[in-house]
């Protein structure tokens, strides 16, 4: 289909609707403008990948610093098939169970291990690997990747060109701190060179919706055009509503594409509208210019939460927009040092996690159900979604993962959960154990994992060849990461 002045919508990779001043809107994949070869079993888009990384690893059965032991509260109780009745009876004991509901949809994979061992903070230097499979600089509290992320590879071969992945940040730290105090980097655009994140929400939004730019750095044409954006007191349907009226008044369009198209302008709405209820200012009309209120305190920790979950939506709102098809996002910073409380009391995450604090197991343990919980938000809003080609939970991937393995360094047994097949590609309701079959806990203190087996590597292989990054001639990516690691891809996550 070509552009033309009586239809102005396009449909290659992406349909967009565009107004004055270049701001545009991404719409949902609409049936009326697939490819009449086209059926709705058929998938037309690439898979897309959504990524969370938390911080100070969760409770699973291990070696703390001390050198005591660790009771196992993460993972399922059972190897095999997860049902929503058997993870919702491992809730009391196991934090896995917070995702219950979407049992039929996970895989759980125990055996992930981070191959290279810190050279300074531990925390820093699985930051480091966790996207990357990389070897690591030395000698510093701020470790750097030797190699790019996966985000950065899927970004290249899948999104428009030059488009970068949407990678945010709900933390304290703002990039160029010194020592301990930076926001800890998983996203590498080259080899020793981090992706600076997007820690407003306002800001990832300006950018899925064409306002400044791609997301690297800020011209100062893009900071003018931030600006004119950031005073305008409509939404972005309001501003493209003549654009909009025009699709929808199309007599071709089916009437579930109107139901897309009409759930698609919702989501942004919600949007927009609790970026302006969740800030102290009180606003009686949804006006999107107060969104800019949280946007000059993106490390403000009264915000964060409501921080996380709107990442989350933009997330899921970016896959649905066909904006890029990665999109990664980090809780917390080098460590999460946010204020939590439990049982009446408060305490830094990181001092938890290093059992500094009474009931800290415990304690531990109900920020990993929090975590869960947010995951589980996440799913909830890529849930919402349907497309021509069936739901959008099915044309992905979404991940939780976590730096480290446990508060005490380990690089073994990392956690990572996904829901999602990928278009078919991924095994789900399972959960499932890879590699060496090294113990829960592994390696401590920072010391790599066992990587010729289950190395994180392979995972990354793995999640490449899902989104459809292969190498010449379609074999499977097999190569991503440190040279000398062993490779190939992990069979047991495959259907």
């Amino acid at each position: 289909m070509k552009k033309t002045d009586s239809n102005p919508f396009v449909m290659n990779r992406r349909l967009v609707l565009r107004g004055a001043g270049g701001l545009m809107l991404g719409l949902p994949l609409l049936e009326t403008f697939m490819p009449r070869k086209a059926s709705a079993q058929t998938a037309t888009r690439s898979p897309f990948v959504l990524i969370v990384v938390g911080d100070n690893g969760v409770v699973q059965a291990g070696v703390n610093l001390s050198g005591g032991g660790e009771p196992e509260m993460f993972w399922p109780t059972a190897t095999g098939t997860l049902t929503k009745d058997k993870m919702a009876a491992d809730k009391a004991t196991r934090s896995t169970g917070e995702l219950s509901d979407y049992a039929d949809k996970l895989l759980i994979v125990r055996g992930i291990n981070l191959p290279f061992s810190s050279t300074g903070c531990s925390h820093s230097a699985a930051d480091a690997q966790i996207l990357t499979g990389a070897k690591i600089t030395s000698g510093s509290t701020n470790c750097k990747a030797m190699g790019i992320s996966v985000d950065t590879a899927i970004a290249q071969a899948q999104n428009p060109p030059g488009r970068d992945p949407l990678v945010c940040h709900a933390g304290m730290f703002s990039p160029g701190g010194t020592g301990f105090d930076i926001p800890g980097y998983v996203s590498y655009i080259t080899p020793q060179q981090p992706r600076v994140y997007i820690d407003s929400p306002y800001k990832a939004y300006q950018q899925i919706i064409g306002v400044i730019g791609n997301g690297t750095t800020s011209t100062s044409a893009e900071a003018q055009a931030q600006m004119l954006r950031a005073n305008r007191s409509k939404s972005i349907n309001d501003l493209l509503r003549p654009q909009i009226q025009a699709l929808l008044n199309r007599t071709d369009l089916s009437q579930s594409d109107r139901d897309r198209l009409n759930q698609h302008l919702t989501a942004i709405r919600d949007i927009e509208v609790q970026m302006t209820t969740s800030t102290t200012i009180t606003v009686p009309d949804a006006d999107v210019s107060t969104m800019k209120s949280i946007d000059p305190k993106p490390y403000d920790q009264s915000t964060r939460d409501t921080a996380v979950k709107l990442f989350m939506e933009l997330m899921a709102f970016s896959a649905a927009a066909d904006y890029s098809r990665v999109a990664v996002l980090k809780i917390g910073d080098r460590i999460d040092d946010h204020l939590y409380t439990y049982m009446g009391q408060s305490a830094k995450f990181h001092d938890v996690s290093h059992r500094q604090v009474p009931n800290a197991v415990n304690f531990h343990n109900y920020i990993d159900r929090m975590m869960l919980n947010y995951f589980k938000y996440l799913l909830d809003t890529v849930s919402q979604y349907n497309t021509p080609t069936g739901p959008l939970m099915d044309q992905g991937v979404t991940i939780y993962t976590n730096q480290c393995a446990t508060g005490a360094h380990s690089f073994s047994n990392i956690p990572w959960i996904q829901a999602g097949t990928a278009n078919g590609y991924f095994k789900q309701g399972q959960y499932v154990v890879v590699g060496s079959g090294q113990q829960p806990g592994g390696s401590q203190d920072g010391k790599g994992g066992d990587g010729s087996m289950s190395g994180i590597n392979k995972t990354m292989n793995t999640l490449l060849t899902a989104a459809g990054v292969t190498k010449t001639g379609g074999a499977p990516t097999d190569n991503f990461g440190d040279s000398s690691l062993p490779k190939g891809l992990l069979s047991e996550m495959l259907a």
